[in-house]
């Protein structure tokens, strides 16, 4: 497993300077116009398929083949790619949070923080099974649904995002209630997602 983990990081060094350059720049908007979550939201989706970027990488290279000639198992090499998208979603939560205690009011941390923990899980949890059931090439057409979806939930949050950055009093009880539970629905699913993709790639030829 850390043989896995360290080949992924060495993969994203190589071939993903591009897409972790431009996600530092989505921090840096935000960090500069905190009130347009459009940016916040991109942030997280990008990161939220990156588990998706390394295993196309993996595909186009043939290592997914090559890698059955170790003694690794299949869950194993799917874990990696799950627990790598762990780590985007806990990275997005610590910048999100760094940015909230400069630039927001207390109270709207942990509704920003369960926005974000939500986009970055959701994108990995529905790609990663189709992908590893398929392969990335056919479920790649899923990126413009997930672009479509951004742009449609970023205008919404665009709009709304000045009253709950301005303050907690458009911050309702619902609210406050519904995104914890909307979080926790996004983990379940990604656990669940986590156990189809190895159920799927089992059956899978080479």
């Amino acid at each position: 497993m850390k043989g896995l983990l360290l080949k992924d990081f060495y993969l994203m060094i190589r071939y993903c300077r591009s897409f972790l350059l431009v996600s530092a720049v989505f921090i840096g908007l935000f960090v500069v116009e905190p009130s347009n979550f459009f940016f916040l939201l991109m942030l997280c989706i990008m990161l939220g398929m990156l588990p998706t970027t390394l295993l196309s990488y993996d595909e186009r290279e043939q290592w997914n083949v090559y890698s059955q000639v170790f003694p690794i198992s299949k869950a194993q090499y799917i874990s990696v790619k799950y627990l790598i998208g762990l780590l985007c979603s806990v990275l997005v939560v610590v910048v999100v949070a760094a940015i909230c205690l400069v630039r927001f009011r207390a109270a709207v941390l942990i509704p920003l923080l369960c926005i974000s923990l939500v986009c970055s899980l959701i994108p990995a949890a529905l790609l990663l099974p189709l992908s590893f059931r398929f392969g990335t090439e056919k479920a790649r057409y899923l990126y413009f649904v997930f672009m479509s979806l951004a742009a449609f939930v970023g205008a919404f949050l665009i709009t709304g995002g000045e009253g709950i950055t301005g303050g907690s009093a458009h911050i309702s009880v619902a609210l406050t209630w519904t995104l914890p539970l909307l979080c926790a629905g996004a983990a379940v699913v990604y656990g669940l997602s986590w156990l189809l993709s190895i159920a799927w790639y089992q059956r899978r030829e080479p």
